[in-house]
């Protein structure tokens, strides 16, 4: 490794270089999301003879899919921003946390339908160990690292990977618990905590310079201010909504979530800028503008369900369709946007290549556009049964395409760059 601004006779200035992010594919990193998909959309379609059968595709996409991405990804984000050495977090212990997340969340999604609780509690054990890890790591780069204007994003990593644990154990308790007003209450303890909390406080700071990256423009000069301003208001709002759960105060649990959603939206304004410059037309910047969309609509309905429930076992009753988005409109559409962006990024190979890569990412795009997000609108309007189910196994369809995607993306890059070599 060499200095930055060194020259004979001086000093070098500045940290070590770190190496250059791993490019080309990568199993552990690249495929176990593809896996993880591949099972949520066939719990989708099995669901009659699947036990437990929206549990398990609500937490393969979300507990599986989207948790290992935020594990790959926020550390290729960190490292990026604060340019720490690779002895801060060695790539072997990268792996590591890779493997034994794939365990923990392998004997969450058998334990769970098999009622074996025991098996839950050992998942959820190991995938809260591996998340504390993958904090524990984010504190080391803060620790060592330069000051850096866009250190707030590895701030929102920290506070996110502090959440999972607490929501584990929550799960841990709502896997056991019988249909109840308590049941309910823990519900909005759990999800809220893994859904803003784990998975929300990752996409806010990591939006902070990766959205403006999607739309191919400029970060907003305001951006990183605006995330510092507002981590402590959505910290809060998740606070009281924890608080008024397990203490049973719906109204505090409902002031809790406006004061995260006046959080989010004062973040928020760092984002109009680059939307402004570059409106999207790319694959990565037209997902994740309707998965924003969709995450906006479901940070507005969820104090409106819980206000206006009969109690706490009514908040359950009607959380379906609050589910249905953030699954699908929310997560796996912002999974969609993000890996079209990322997977030709860390394939590398020079501009030709990333350009083939990122001509397989935009197959079918506006179709598969079209058929997940008027699908998921159709799913919340009152339509028959056969109507709602046909428009989620549309949607489920349209996101499925994105496992071939993936797959031809990682084969053609390698393909391209084995044939220049």
């Amino acid at each position: 490794m060499g200095f930055m601004n060194s020259s004979p006779g001086r000093l070098p200035v500045g940290p070590p270089r770190p190496p250059r992010p791993r490019r080309g594919a990568s199993p552990l990193r690249d495929f176990p999301v593809v896996v993880w998909l591949l099972l949520a959309v066939v719990a989708a379609f099995i669901q009659p003879v699947l036990r437990e059968s929206t549990w398990v595709m609500v937490h393969l996409a979300l507990l599986g899919a989207m948790t290992h991405a935020v594990l790959v990804w926020s550390t290729f984000f960190a490292q990026a921003l604060l340019k720490t050495p690779e002895s801060v977090d060695p790539a072997a212990h990268q792996t590591v946390r890779l493997a034994v997340l794939v365990v923990g969340v392998a004997c969450v999604v058998v334990g769970v339908p098999s009622g074996l609780w025991s098996l839950v509690v050992v998942g959820a054990v190991i995938v809260g160990a591996a998340v504390a890890w993958h904090g524990v790591a984010m504190a080391r780069r803060l620790r060592v690292a330069l000051p850096s204007r866009f250190a707030v994003t590895v701030r929102y990593y920290l506070a996110a990977a502090v959440c999972l644990p607490v929501g584990a154990v929550f799960g841990v308790l709502l896997a056991r618990w019988p249909a109840s007003d308590l049941f309910g209450r823990l519900l909005i303890a759990h999800t809220l905590t893994m859904l803003v909390g784990w998975l929300g406080l990752t996409v806010m700071g990591t939006l902070v310079t990766f959205w403006p990256t999607m739309l191919r423009t400029r970060v907003d000069p305001r951006a990183a201010g605006l995330a510092h301003q507002a981590l402590p208001v959505v910290l809060t709002g998740l606070g009281l909504i924890i608080v008024g759960a397990l203490v049973g105060l719906r109204g505090l649990a409902v002031a809790g979530m406006v004061v995260h959603l006046a959080g989010v939206l004062w973040w928020g304004r760092g984002l109009i800028g680059p939307l402004r410059a570059a409106p999207p037309r790319r694959a990565p910047a037209l997902f994740a503008t309707g998965a924003l969309a969709w995450g906006l609509v479901l940070l507005v309905s969820l104090p409106l369900h819980v206000a206006t429930a009969e109690s706490w076992g009514g908040v359950a009753g009607g959380y379906l369709p609050i589910t249905t988005v953030a699954v699908l409109g929310f997560a796996l559409q912002l999974l969609t946007g993000a890996l079209s962006q990322l997977i030709p990024t860390v394939l590398g190979g020079g501009p030709a290549i990333r350009m083939a890569v990122d001509a397989e990412f935009a197959r079918l795009l506006l179709t598969r556009f079209i058929v997940l997000n008027a699908g998921l609108l159709v799913t919340l309007l009152p339509v028959p049964p056969d109507v709602r189910r046909g428009a989620i196994g549309a949607a489920m369809a349209a996101v499925a395409l994105l496992i071939p995607l993936i797959l031809r993306g990682i084969f053609v890059g390698v393909r391209a760059k084995r044939a220049r070599a």
